[in-house]
């Protein structure tokens, strides 16, 4: 098969819009703006708070770690924090192992019902136990960035990344309030105050509900979340042409089933994929970090157990951060540069954890909210990733790449936190500042790399046709109309 073959499903696909009316630049649009509105809105009502929710319960079954570790976990199974940091990474070994096999799922398989059966299956490994949770949750970046390619263009899709992004940290709020709750209810049953005692200790209490809420959540993706636009009960016959040709600009044909070889190879041999795989793992190296350490280190600062759950609580700043971030860069055409300012607070915050004295704590946990931004640039790269990479096979291998170096950073973000190094944890913290300050320069390598990129293209080919080459499966770099968001 060659790259210029059509599957018999797309040429039918495009037989319909080309019919439809769909022109190239000197013909009228094939659907007005309110007919578009109107699909973006059902879309958006459908989509965007099933995404919220899997990302925020993502989240929350992750730091259910931190919340058990300040809870009673660690005493209960007798941890020094070495051990412990061997128990946040163990984690993402089983994420490892689920990067293929998810990726690849996600092309053979369809989508909506794939994803539905390992969340289901992810929350019922929650109710059993932390360590098994990785490999079935790392279906979630497969998810999102192949329902952003279809159901979203390209200046949307930013946007909407960093609004269901966001709720990684809006779901912290219920994780910490469950957290305050059953500890502080553990402690006065403990102390006489209260006349039931817990049947069970409050950690394991946390991991429970949080597992039962995850189970329902992925049900209830099974039966709303269509497998394609074709499938969607939201969409009158219409608003399905509609919402397929308002996407025909993403020029990325997400229906191949085939894996082509040559496109491994060109991803292989492409700077981009492996600027995105640098960015990632050094953005997951802190989050690996403060993802289990969190709770330890507040109360490091001077907090008590009730005291650092509820001061987690305030990370819910960076929701807003991710949101203003996202929609700036929908708005100014440049996702690589919008990441730039948080990443900057990201590196002051950082540093005013790591030099100021120990006596000035709230200081210090200012500075440590702040840093916190680490996590911008992973909503950049995975932007990046469902716009400026195209052909199936070639963003099906990338993604699993770009999940084998997330795993890779939040493997080694645990063992940056010594026995020695407690209370403070300078190597750590000045490790992720580094981090932070090697981003920064990636994401100017970005801006440079796809503009020039782009006004090579312009030069050679002109100004790309809006209905080139839709259906067929090309990469971003044989498709001569694909341009690069910046």
């Amino acid at each position: 098969m060659t790259c210029m073959e059509i599957e018999k499903g797309d040429a039918s696909h495009a037989e319909n819009a080309s019919g439809s009316g769909t022109g190239t630049g000197s013909e009228a649009p094939a659907y007005t703006a309110d007919e578009e509105k109107r699909v973006r809105r059902r879309t958006d009502f459908v989509l965007l708070p099933m995404f919220c929710a899997i990302f925020a319960l993502g989240f929350l079954d992750k730091t259910a770690l931190t919340y058990a570790s300040v809870m009673g976990i660690r005493s209960a199974a007798k941890l020094t924090i070495a051990q412990y940091a061997w128990l946040g990474s163990i984690y993402y070994f089983g994420y490892l192992a689920g990067c293929y096999p998810m990726s690849v799922g996600h092309q053979r398989l369809p989508a909506s019902k794939f994803t539905a059966a390992t969340i289901i299956l992810w929350g019922a490994t929650t109710l059993l136990t932390a360590a098994l949770l990785g490999f079935l949750e790392s279906t979630i970046a497969p998810a999102t960035i192949m329902f952003t390619a279809e159901w979203y263009r390209k200046e949307e899709q930013s946007t909407r990344v960093g609004i269901w992004g966001s709720f990684s940290t809006w779901g912290g709020i219920l994780g910490a309030g469950v957290a305050y709750g059953l500890s502080s209810r553990e402690v006065e049953a403990k102390w006489g105050k209260s006349g039931t005692v817990m049947a069970i200790p409050s950690w394991k209490g946390l991991f429970l509900f949080l597992g039962g809420l995850t189970v329902l959540i992925g049900l209830i993706f099974l039966i709303v979340v269509p497998d394609t636009i074709d499938g969607a009960f939201f969409l009158s016959s219409r608003d399905k042409e509609v919402a397929k040709l308002r996407t025909l600009e993403n020029k990325q044909n997400i229906s191949e089933k085939h894996w082509k070889w040559y496109q491994v190879r060109e991803a292989l041999l492409d700077p981009a994929v492996w600027l995105l795989c640098a960015l990632t793992v050094l953005s997951y190296i802190p989050n690996g970090g403060i993802t289990n350490f969190y709770a330890i280190i507040v109360m490091g600062m001077g907090f008590n157990v009730q005291e650092a759950l509820l001061l987690s609580m305030a990370n819910a700043w960076l929701s807003i951060g991710v949101i203003v971030t996202m929609w700036a860069a929908d708005r100014i055409k440049c996702r690589s540069l919008a990441g730039i300012p948080l990443t900057i607070v990201s590196i002051v915050g950082g540093v005013m954890v790591w030099v100021l004295p120990r006596s000035q704590k709230i200081a210090r946990l200012a500075g440590f909210y702040l840093s916190l931004a680490f996590a911008i640039p992973t909503f950049v790269a995975m932007t990046l990733l469902a716009s400026n990479i195209a052909g199936r096979t070639k963003k099906t291998f990338v993604t699993g790449l770009v999940l084998v170096f997330n795993c890779t950073g939040n493997l080694i973000g645990p063992q940056a936190f010594r026995d020695k190094d407690a209370p403070v944890y300078a190597p750590a913290l000045l490790t992720f500042v580094v981090c932070n300050a090697i981003n920064l320069c990636i994401l100017v390598a970005f801006f440079l790399y796809y503009r020039s990129e782009n006004a090579r293209r312009d030069r050679l080919y002109g100004k790309p046709l809006p209905d080139e080459d839709q259906f067929v499966d090309l990469t971003d770099r044989e498709n001569k109309s694909f341009r690069y968001m910046l």
